[in-house]
């Protein structure tokens, strides 16, 4: 293929990459749960061992993994084509960056050096999976900073610089936030909305500029939304 044959307008190369979203909540904000409303055939790949929420979706697979070659051979499958799917989700890098902590700690006296050596994995392992052309849907852990009696929230991750770092990698950062309300009769009920914009001490950015400030957590429409083409006909089976 010639150099000019691999010149394409963008949104060819978009559609093409797909949608890389990231995510974070606090406990039982239904991260997790949101993996079945991601296009098509969905792979989730699980560090944290918390399926149950989404046991009977029909469009999800999952694999569990425990370490870092665990992750990189799931990843050089994607990539290969050996594994064929239409979205994929990291559940959670939170818990990916904090079981690559414990490795580096186990062999590493310098904290500093293990601390360094985690950044650098997870901050690989992210950009190869944000690399693959399909959607990847990357899921974080809440974090909470109090400074001087006002809360920020945002991704959490084995270190507060790797956690302030990742968001640089994605244009949508997306805060999955549980909000009190009240239904028609005056009775208490729990919204869940992703969160798409900075505000009420909460991380979050929309770089396409094309959503509202909460949007429902259907992550299909969400993409669609962003102007992404949802085509899974022609995926083959994995």
């Amino acid at each position: 293929m010639s150099l000019k044959d691999k010149i394409k307008t963008p949104d060819k190369l978009v559609d093409q990459q797909g949608a890389k979203l990231l995510v974070y909540g606090q406990a039982g904000a239904g991260k997790t749960f949101s993996t079945q409303s991601m296009p098509g055939k969905v792979l989730v790949i699980s560090a944290e061992a918390g399926l149950l929420s989404i046991k009977d979706a029909p469009n999800v697979s999952a694999i569990e993994v425990s370490n870092y070659d665990d992750l990189r051979e799931v990843y050089a499958a994607l990539k290969s084509g050996e594994l064929v799917y239409d979205s994929v989700c990291l559940d959670s890098v939170s818990e990916i960056s904090e079981i690559l902590l414990v490795h580096e700690k186990g062999r590493n006296k310098d904290g500093r050096m293990a601390y360094q050596n985690v950044s650098e994995a997870v901050t690989s392992l992210m950009r190869s999976f944000r690399d693959l052309d399909m959607h990847v849907l990357f899921l974080c852990k809440e974090g909470k900073e109090n400074n001087d009696g006002v809360f920020f929230f945002g991704p959490k991750m084995a270190s507060k610089p790797l956690g302030d770092a990742i968001t640089y990698f994605f244009d949508e950062v997306l805060a999955l936030r549980v909000i009190e309300d009240q239904d028609d009769d005056g009775n208490p009920v729990a919204a869940r909305w992703l969160q798409t914009r900075i505000g009420q001490g909460y991380t979050a950015k929309d770089r396409s500029g094309k959503l509202e400030a909460f949007e429902e957590p259907n992550l299909t429409a969400l993409i669609t939304k962003l102007g992404f083409n949802i085509n899974i006909e022609n995926k083959e089976s994995a």
